[in-house]
């Protein structure tokens, strides 16, 4: 039998609901180049609900003490230059407070194949992270892991966009 959360009798509270929920845009770009080690580029907040707004600086966004968050980063790639087979970029967030990958890591891949679509390759990998914030805040990042043939991170010109990425924040009470 499964779960349906609408037959559930109402006692007023809500399933999961977050303290606050914020996106983070990364940086749309021609010149990001991907290297292993790397932190990728972030931009703009957007709070999309309650009203926590990381402070961000050299592409860290730091996440506040006295929450739990639940982070999806989505990075996009792009390849300018000759195309290949079995091509793939991994990333991942880092913990730039006690120098420590965090979560899962993300793969995109790519495969150059009868479609030929050259530059738009399927790439919704998501690198996820549960973090414990209760007792003390944390420096964050999203580092690249590996890289085979993927040449850009986040591309946007022309008409050939690979899309842009983004990290999407979940504030939860401790």
């Amino acid at each position: 039998m499964s779960y349906v959360p609408s037959h559930r009798p109402s006692t007023g509270e809500e399933l999961g609901k977050p303290n606050a929920l914020t996106v983070i845009e990364h940086t749309g770009s021609t010149t990001q180049t991907i290297t292993v080690g790397n932190k990728i580029d972030i931009g703009t907040v957007h709070n999309w609900y309650g009203s926590f707004t990381p402070t961000i600086s050299n592409n860290i966004f730091t996440l506040p003490s006295g929450y739990w968050y639940y982070i999806e980063s989505a990075v996009q790639s792009y390849v300018t230059g000759t195309l290949i087979n079995n091509i793939h970029f991994s990333f991942q967030h880092y913990d730039e407070t006690s120098s420590a990958d965090l979560g899962t890591l993300a793969t995109n891949f790519g495969v150059y194949g009868a479609s030929q679509d050259t530059f738009l390759y399927s790439r919704d990998a998501c690198a996820k992270a549960l973090i414990d914030c209760t007792a003390s805040g944390m420096d964050v990042s999203i580092k690249v892991s590996s890289n085979y043939v993927f040449d850009r991170i986040n591309y946007n010109s022309g008409q050939e966009y690979s899309g842009l990425g983004r990290t999407v924040i979940w504030q939860l009470n401790a």
